[in-house]
C-alpha cells in the first residue's frame, strides 16, 4: 500500500483488501491515527498510545496464535501425514528434514512429535510433572546445538578466515588505475585495502590479549591492553550508531508514508484545493486533534491540581 502512495494517488476506494491497488480511504485514516497516538508518547503516556499499544498486542497475539496453529497444528498433521500416504501409495520415498524415509517411519516420527506436543501440553494440568520435561529437554538441547554450531560457523569460522587472508587482493587498483574511473570508491585502491587488513589484524590480536588474564599485566600487555578497549569501543560505537540510523530510516519512512496520506483522494475536502484540503487530510486532522486532547488534558490537570 505504501509502494503505491509513492505516485499521486487520484481515486481511493474506501475499504479494498487488495494490496495491488491505492491505500483506501479508511485504512488510511486507521494508519495515520495509530501512527500519531504512538508518536503522542513523546509528550507522556496518554490514552491514544495505550490504545494503540494494547491494539498492536492483541492483534499481534491473534496473528501469531493463528499463524502458529496453521504451521504447527494443520500442516504437520494433517497436511504431512496425507502428503506421506500419497507418497507411500504411489511407492514414493517420502523426506524428513532432508533424508529420504519409508513412509511408515515418517509418520511414526510425526506420531512420536505430537505425543511430545501433548506432553508440553500437559503442563497446563500439572506443571511439576515429568511429562513435560522431555520435550524441554529435548527441544533445548536440539536448539542449544544448532545454535552451537550455527554461531561458530558464522562468527568464529569467518572470524579465523579474515584474520588468515592475505593482505593483497589482484582485484584491487593502484591509484594511477583507480582515479581514472569516474565512478571510483577508496575502498578499491590496493593500498587501502592492506592498511585495513593490517588494522584487522591488530585491532583482534590486541582484543583478544585484553582479555588474558593468567598473565602478570607488565608494561607491554597493559599497553596492548589498551589497543584493544579502544578497538572494543570502536566496534561498540559502530553498531550503536548502526543501530540508531536503522531506527532513523524507519521514522523517515513513516514519515514519508504519511505525507503519501496528505493526497486530495483521502481529505474529507475532496479537491477542493487550497487550505482545505491540506488541513482535512488524515495526518493534519487527526494530528491536530490528538495535540488538542492532550492540551485540554493537561490544562484541567494543572487547573485541577492548582485548586
Amino acid at each position: 500500500m505504501f509502494l503505491a502512495l509513492q505516485e499521486a494517488v487520484t481515486e481511493a476506494p474506501f475499504f479494498t483488501l487488495d494490496t495491488s491497488q491505492p491505500g483506501d480511504v479508511l485504512g488510511a485514516w486507521l494508519v495515520c491515527f495509530l501512527t500519531l497516538a504512538v508518536f503522542s508518547f513523546l509528550y507522556k503516556d496518554n490514552p491514544f498510545y495505550k490504545f494503540a499499544e494494547h491494539l498492536f498486542v492483541g492483534l499481534g497475539t491473534a496473528w501469531f496464535t493463528m499463524k502458529y496453529y496453521e504451521e504447527g497444528i494443520v500442516q504437520p498433521i494433517h497436511e504431512y501425514i496425507t502428503s506421506a500416504r500419497a507418497a507411500g501409495a504411489a511407492g514414493e520415498v517420502f523426506e524428513l528434514g532432508g533424508y529420504p524415509l519409508d513412509t511408515a517411519w515418517a509418520i511414526g516420527f510425526r506420531v512420536v512429535a505430537g505425543i511430545f506436543a501433548l506432553f508440553l501440553l500437559s503442563r497446563l494440568i500439572a506443571p511439576n510433572g515429568w511429562a513435560p520435561r522431555w520435550p524441554l529437554a529435548i527441544m533445548v538441547g536440539v536448539y542449544a546445538a544448532l545454535k552451537m554450531t550455527g554461531e561458530t560457523q558464522s562468527k568464529l569460522v569467518l572470524l579465523l578466515a579474515n584474520a588468515v587472508a592475505p593482505v593483497t587482493d589482484p582485484n584491487k587498483l593502484a591509484w594511477g588505475e583507480l582515479t581514472q574511473n569516474p565512478g571510483w570508491r577508496i575502498e578499491n585502491w590496493d593500498m587501502f585495502f592492506s592498511f585495513s587488513m593490517g588494522i584487522f589484524f591488530v585491532g583482534l590480536i590486541c582484543a583478544l590479549l585484553h582479555f588474558v588474564f593468567t598473565f602478570k599485566r607488565t608494561r607491554v600487555l597493559a599497553g596492548v591492553s589498551k589497543v584493544g578497549v579502544v578497538t572494543l569501543m570502536i566496534t561498540f560505537g559502530s553498531m550503536f550508531g548502526f543501530t540508531v540510523l536503522g531506527r532513523i530510516a524507519l521514522l523517515i519512512e513513516r514519515i514519508d508514508s504519511l505525507d503519501g496520506y496528505t493526497d486530495p483522494a483521502y481529505s474529507l475536502a475532496g479537491d477542493s484545493g487550497g487550505f482545505l484540503t491540506m488541513a482535512f487530510s488524515p495526518p493534519i486532522l487527526l494530528g491536530a486533534v490528538i495535540a488538542l486532547t492532550l492540551g485540554v488534558g493537561a490544562l484541567r490537570g494543572r487547573g485541577g491540581d492548582s485548586a
